[in-house]
């Protein structure tokens, strides 16, 4: 007999604050691109394309002793149908000594923390020490998890504009992130007015479920550093596979991101090689260099893996075996 803790969104939410997700996520990275740590294959399966699909993504972090998998579901009906959120999912996590799992954490909200803190990587990492103002493509809850991210890692960040194919989306998000982040100026646009607003970023996040490019090379001016966040299966795409060619491209997994990430669709046209992307990780770690000048164009894909949802619900299992929060149970 053994016992596991199971934690619920309100649990993750009173625990986790961003600062330390983003150590987290760093840890994966690292562990993963000097090989203490690896993934498994992904599994996806669409049940009626574009409106209801699940995958499962799994992995072992050897340095930390851990491996788990995430399974999520997506029925893009429930906000109307049932009034419940279009995604949802669960994070198992697994001690790698015991063999016993440790804890079941809520995956959505799990997800949101560790996706924004990715982009506070990237861009922490590879944008202009003098940023000071980013334009976010995307007004849904990723959009909100990148701005935090954003603003925990960018002292200097001063201004925010963001934009989405639906209006309502924009004023609600412009509002709420005005309260939130009091110390911005925060602006919506129309999303047919975003060329203005991206020629003029020094970074820009893109966080839709797009598949088609709506970035194009000619709109991004010398010196941007783009989060490329939405394109994680084969079929998303967000920005020109020309404008992906020209940059100094950075990735989570270079293996993952050149099969289904933003980078694949410049790979399978040919555009870029093996060679011309680098892993976060290896930069976290010191064997490679990020940024080399204020001209280039850097790109981060961020495919997301499950490495970042197991270490980030363990963080959270601790925290709640601390605290004694959560619901701890006998299996």
């Amino acid at each position: 007999m053994y016992t596991m803790r199971l934690l619920n969104q309100r649990d993750v939410d009173s625990l986790l604050e961003m600062g330390s997700v983003v150590e987290c996520v760093e840890e994966a990275y690292r562990l993963y691109s000097t090989g203490e740590a690896g993934l498994w294959p992904v599994i996806f399966h669409e049940f009626q394309p574009g409106v209801r699909d699940m995958d499962i993504k799994s992995g072992h972090l050897d340095g930390a002793g851990l491996f788990g998998l995430k399974v999520v579901g997506y029925s893009a009906e429930n906000p109307e149908k049932i009034h419940a959120p279009a995604l949802a999912g669960l994070v198992l996590v697994f001690s790698i000594e015991t063999g016993q799992p440790l804890g079941l954490v809520d995956g959505m909200t799990v997800t949101n923390l560790r996706t924004g803190a990715a982009g506070a990587v990237g861009a922490k990492l590879l944008a202009r020490k003098n940023s000071r103002h980013a334009f976010l493509c995307g007004t849904g809850a990723q959009g909100r998890a990148q701005l935090a991210g954003l603003a925990s890692v960018l002292p200097g960040l001063e201004r925010v504009t963001a934009t989405g194919p639906v209006a309502e989306m924009n004023e609600k998000y412009r509002e709420e992130m005005r309260r939130k982040f009091p110390g911005l100026v925060i602006e919506t646009v129309p999303w047919e007015d975003r060329r203005e607003g991206i020629s003029q970023a020094d970074i820009i996040v893109t966080c839709t479920p797009a598949r088609e490019p709506f970035i194009m090379k000619e709109w991004v001016r010398p010196g941007t550093h783009i989060n490329a966040i939405g394109a994680d299966m084969t079929e998303k795409q967000e920005i020109d596979p020309q404008l992906v060619a020209s940059a100094k491209l950075f990735v989570d997994s270079a293996s993952q991101t050149l099969h289904h990430g933003e980078c694949h669709h410049a790979y399978d046209a040919g555009l870029i090689s093996e060679k011309e992307v680098t892993e976060i990780g290896s930069v976290l770690a010191g064997k490679t260099e990020g940024r080399r000048g204020d001209e280039d164009i850097t790109l981060f894909d961020a495919t997301g893996m499950a490495l970042q949802d197991i270490i980030t619900s363990r963080l959270a299992l601790k925290l709640a075996e601390e605290k004694g929060l959560g619901t701890v149970i006998e299996m």
